[in-house]
Parts: C-alpha cells; structure tokens; sequence
C-alpha cells in the first residue's frame, strides 16, 4: 500500500486526502492546533453541488450557505472541520499541531522527521509521496514553519501563490467597498472582504476578524469551487 503524506490541512488537501484514501495510507500534517482555525481560504463557492460527494444533509445545514448574486458565501473553517472529520472517517491520519523538521529522500520514498504535541513529541515516517499545501495555511504563531527543502521533488499544491488580506465585516457597513476588493455577503448579517497585497479600505465599525494568506492571483483560482477540483486533480495525478 502506497503511504501519502499532505502537509497543511487546506480544502484542496482535504479533498485529495479523502480520494486517496480509498486505496492507501494517508496522513495530514497540520502546524496548527486545529485544522481551519485559523481559515486561509475565502468562503465563497460558485456550485454548491461540488460539495456533495463530500458533506452530508446535516453537514450543509450546519454551513447555512448565503445567495450571493453569482454563487455562496459561508464560513470556510466550519467547511474544512468538516471535511477533516470526514477525512479521518475516510481512514486520513491528522496530525495536529505538529511541525516538519526534516525531509530526506532515501530509494524513492521520504524519510519524514517531525514534532508535535501529542504522546510522542518526536517521530519519523516514511512516505511514497508527498503534497505539499503548507504556503495556503496562515503562519503559526511564533513564526514556526515546516523545513521543506525546495530542491526536494514533491508536488506543490499552489504554484507562485501571492499574499492577500481578508477581513470580516458588518455588512451593512460594506455597502460603498473600494473597487480593488472582492467581497460576499455571509448569513449573520456578515461580509467577507479581500485585497490583494494591503487592504485599502477599512470597514466603519472595524474588522471583527483578520487573516493573511496565500491565494492565487487569478480569480478563477481563489474560491472553494477550485480547492475542490484541485484536491481532484492531486489525487487523480497518483493513481
């Protein structure tokens, strides 16, 4: 049986995690100590049918998806909690709050060193492949980040990512938003709002939340809508 190892838990991570599961050994690499907390992925999502092989009736109740005038807005944390439960009901091994030390290739597999929290702080596994989402999840506090070697030979989810701003808002106080943002409407009377690079406008009545992230600069690329076809196509590229 081939053994995959995904580093961060992103949506497009989730997803692969979750196909290839079906037929290997799978496990997730979270520095965070949860995973989606805190989100890196904007909570839009253009056909919601996308997400039916993946969440069940409760599931998407729970979601409480809002019409927007070309798609949904919801919260993408409560998604990728979701699909990490569904995961790890799929037989995916997460590992939380655990950081990679080292990657040492070895007769075409991985030697995989690295920390975490749990019952054994220190371990190593051995791997036959490696996805590597780490620059779509925030930074960790502390500045901790995974030693990924860049010369190593292991796919890349998200190829020449750029950095953007996201904030939530009241929406009613996003009713004149500067022409550079893209912004959804949420359930709660709240509204997501991204630049790319710094923001360049401010909400009257302050941001309720705040994250940096990596995301594509083509449009197209930056919704759920992608993160799933994408999880698609990483784990289709090993079968």
């Amino acid at each position: 049986m081939k053994k995959y190892l995904c580093i961060g838990g992103s949506i497009a991570n989730l997803i692969a995690s979750y196909h290839l599961a079906q037929h290997s050994e799978v496990h997730v690499i979270e520095i965070h100590a949860e995973v989606g907390m805190p989100t890196s992925q904007p909570g839009f999502v253009s056909d919601m049918e996308l997400l039916s092989p993946y969440l069940d009736e409760e599931q998407f109740k729970f979601l409480r998806p809002h019409a927007n005038e070309s798609g949904w807005g919801l919260r993408s944390e409560w998604l990728t909690k979701h699909l990490a439960m569904n995961a790890a009901q799929q037989g995916v091994t997460i590992h939380t709050k655990t950081r990679i030390t080292s990657i040492a290739p070895e007769n075409d597999q991985f030697i995989v060193e690295f920390q975490g929290g749990g019952p054994t702080p220190r371990s190593h596994l051995t791997f036959d492949h490696i996805i590597d989402a780490s620059m779509c999840v925030p930074e960790a506090p502390g500045n901790l980040q995974h030693t990924i070697d860049s010369k190593l030979e292991i796919y890349t989810a998200l190829k020449d990512p750029t950095p953007w701003f996201g904030g939530t808002a009241l929406t009613t106080d996003c009713g004149e938003i500067d022409s550079e943002a893209w912004s959804f409407n949420r359930t709660e009377g709240l509204s997501e709002v991204w630049f790319e690079g710094e923001p360049t406008w401010e909400p009257k009545h302050g941001w309720i939340e705040q994250v940096r992230s990596n995301l594509s600069s083509e449009a197209a690329q930056r919704t759920i809508d992608a993160q799933i076809l994408i999880g698609r196509r990483i784990s289709e590229a090993f079968v």
